[in-house]
């Protein structure tokens, strides 16, 4: 029995974890996703209770796909350029989730694993591919800081339907670009 129910559980997490990939938070529909997973709203509430507690839920499953995503990116990205976006482009699914968490990040919570993830990246791999491509040397906060920058950027440019490894690259290419300007100003001399 608590097998069926922990199959029944996943089931949801797993639609719903597309649904708001793709729709956002505020068209994810429990009616949708019983329909899309043959199960009874019934079966929803006796999972999740409310809508509420099932997007907690969500949230929690997109962390622990952060926390794997960057263990490989830790494996398979010794470069900025292709690697980090030939990965990216391989969870487009999980980066549409993102986007959505990014878009709506006036939600506490939102914001929260929007911020934490994307360090949590940064700290594991990332930044250290940031500082080798640019050949800074530089506290990690700075680095940090400058990082989150252009991660802020280039979501902000992200179209869910074109994740391609090439569109993901060109965005980060122009932003980058700017940002080596920008390190060669005085303005950056000045507030570093």
């Amino acid at each position: 029995m608590s097998t069926i129910t922990h199959i029944g559980r996943e089931r949801w997490l797993e639609e719903g974890y597309r649904q708001f990939a793709e729709h956002g938070p505020d068209q994810l529909s429990i009616n949708h996703i019983s329909k899309v997973i043959g199960a009874s709203r019934a079966s929803f509430y006796h999972h999740f209770g409310d809508l509420d507690l099932f997007i907690h839920d969500l949230l929690k499953m997109h962390w622990q796909i952060c926390e794997q995503f960057s263990e490989v990116g830790k494996a398979k990205c010794h470069k900025l350029f292709p690697d980090l976006y030939q990965l990216l482009s391989e969870y487009p699914v999980e980066l549409r989730f993102n986007l959505q968490v990014f878009r709506h990040r006036q939600i506490a919570d939102f914001n929260y694993i929007f911020i934490k993830s994307y360090e949590s990246t940064a700290k594991s791999f990332a930044l250290q591919l940031f500082a080798d491509h640019f050949h800074l040397q530089a506290p990690e906060s700075e680095l940090l800081n400058l990082w989150i920058t252009v991660g802020e950027a280039w979501y902000s440019r992200l179209d869910p339907h074109d994740l391609s490894e090439n569109t993901l690259r060109h965005h980060a290419e122009e932003i980058l670009e700017s940002v080596r300007s920008f390190l060669k100003t005085d303005l950056y001399a000045t507030v570093k």
